[in-house]
């Protein structure tokens, strides 16, 4: 009894099979019969701009080439996606199931447009990955799907358009590509996730103020996401006093420094540009600090371990804790010592910031601004001699970069970082870098990248309490983006200067 059971599910499974492998082939030749010139042109093409992933590693080019933080989580989503993808589907199941691709007597006298790949045809690598890169976009930014989507669904069909995949290959290779683009999307956000820091520093024992005032920039952010966080503070009691362009800040130092013991709390909507004019604001006050980051790299945010999503860092202030974190100060010549909390720089990253921040150039190239002017920044820079003045000793170095930060997250253009900083440590972090060849400058940023910090010759890094930084006249300085002068400059640590909201951890 139990072996003819066996034997007629053998025959259902048989029979399965054959149906299905009938329907593929049904499947394969009315995709044939659609055949045309126009179609096949379209079809071609679509294949043919996928092969390597070429289409999907430009696309996330132009998303990351916009600078914002949602459009490169985005990229990095899918191509992370494509990564796993294409390991599963190029590697284990093409050769567990070595199915060859479709021979003429299936889909008659039509011949494939496309060279046969020398692969096996089982799962389809192309919609594998367009899926993959389009699920992974889409699942960090929801409003690209309608254009991603598509975009991959074109390049699957043409797979079997041209005749180089049957139907089943495309649909299994599709449903590959979309858990892997989840998959990939789950990895991007916990890799970012690990570069937030939280300072290690005791919770003082003070409320955070019920009323607000923000700080905002028009020019970084989205005002989707300002209105989210704002709604999402609203809703949680907190009443919003007045909102403050940064262009007006001088209204938000009269607030504080009248504000007796009645001080709202301070929330730079913006950028690390406009937490640097917060922490200025309020230096010498008693107000509180809190960061809903809006910008392109939010590197103070990450540092002080605030979410990146508007809405969490909202909920994270309603939720926070009240803390103390060093800041620093910088001197420009006769000038105003200036407070920061993120980084000044000299060299190759004033000389990016001044072209990616310049309106009409903005205005002219839109999201490529940044990528073109990192390269005509390392194009047309030339190193100059610095002279650095710390703890007793002076040295003289042909840098083209130099960076004095506070924040153990700081990206600058290079990406370097300072082993061991903290904004609780009372230091400096310095770092100058010599001219470097391809090599050494490809090995300095992938061992920062990773985290190994391997000394590499011509990069210098220190952590100091006081800095003084000298050069020939001419050489420009910048606080978070914006020049503010020219060197030399003085500049000296401020252990627990500020007190800002950071999350419960």
């Amino acid at each position: 009894m139990s072996t003819r059971r066996e034997l007629q599910r053998a025959r259902r499974r048989l029979n399965t099979r054959r149906r299905l492998g009938r329907l593929d082939r049904q499947l394969l030749a009315a995709a044939i019969r659609g055949r045309s010139p126009v179609r096949d042109r379209i079809m071609t093409t679509a294949s043919g701009a996928a092969n390597r992933s070429m289409l999907w590693v430009a696309v996330a080019g132009v998303l990351t080439a916009t600078g914002r933080r949602r459009p490169r989580t985005a990229a990095a989503s899918g191509l992370m996606g494509i990564g796993i993808a294409a390991t599963l589907v190029n590697g284990p199941l093409k050769f567990a199931w070595q199915r060859e691709r479709p021979a003429t007597d299936f889909i008659g006298s039509a011949a494939p447009l496309l060279p046969l790949p020398r692969t096996f045809s089982f799962p389809s690598g192309h919609s594998a990955s367009a899926f993959a890169f389009a699920t992974g976009v889409t699942s960090a930014m929801p409003v690209a799907g309608p254009v991603v989507v598509p975009m991959a669904a074109s390049v699957a069909y043409s797979r079997v358009h041209t005749g180089v995949h049957f139907p089943s290959d495309v649909a299994v290779g599709a449903s590959i590509g979309v858990a892997s683009g989840l998959l990939g999307a789950r990895i991007a956000k916990r890799i970012r996730a690990r570069s937030v820091h939280h300072p290690e520093s005791p919770t003082l024992d003070r409320p955070i103020p019920d009323h607000v005032v923000f700080l905002t920039s028009e020019k970084s952010g989205s005002a989707d996401d300002f209105d989210a966080a704002r709604k999402t503070l609203e809703d949680a009691g907190r009443r919003v006093d007045e909102v403050i362009d940064i262009e007006n800040v001088e209204r938000l130092t009269e607030l504080v420094k009248g504000g007796g013991a009645n001080l709202p709390l301070v929330i730079a909507a913006g950028g690390d540009g406009t937490v640097c004019m917060a922490v200025n604001a309020i230096a010498e006050s008693d107000a509180l600090l809190a960061i809903v980051p809006l910008g392109t790299s939010n590197d103070v945010a990450r540092s002080l371990g605030i979410p990146p999503n508007a809405v969490e860092a909202a909920r994270a202030i309603v939720e926070g804790r009240v803390t103390r974190v060093d800041a620093a100060s910088v001197k420009v010549g006769p000038g105003t010592a200036q407070t920061f909390l993120n980084a000044a720089t000299a060299g190759l990253n004033v000389e990016f910031a001044s072209m990616a921040t310049d309106g009409t150039v903005r205005d002219q190239l839109g999201g490529l601004t940044y990528p073109i002017a990192a390269a005509r920044a390392l194009r047309s820079y030339e190193a100059f001699e610095c002279t650095l003045e710390y703890d007793g000793e002076q040295r003289t170095v042909p840098a083209v970069h130099l960076s004095v930060s506070n924040a153990p997250v700081f990206g600058g253009l290079l990406g370097f970082r300072v082993p061991g900083a903290s904004m609780t440590d009372g230091l400096l972090d310095v770092i100058a870098v010599e001219p470097l060849s391809l090599a050494r400058l490809v090995l300095a940023v992938a061992d920062a990248a990773v985290g190994r910090h391997r000394p590499v010759h011509g990069v210098h890094a220190m952590r100091v309490k006081s800095l003084t930084v000298r050069s020939a006249p001419g050489q420009d300085i910048a606080l978070d983006g914006e020049v503010i002068g020219e060197l030399p400059a003085e500049f000296r640590a401020l252990p627990d200067a500020i007190r800002v909201v950071v999350p419960r951890i």
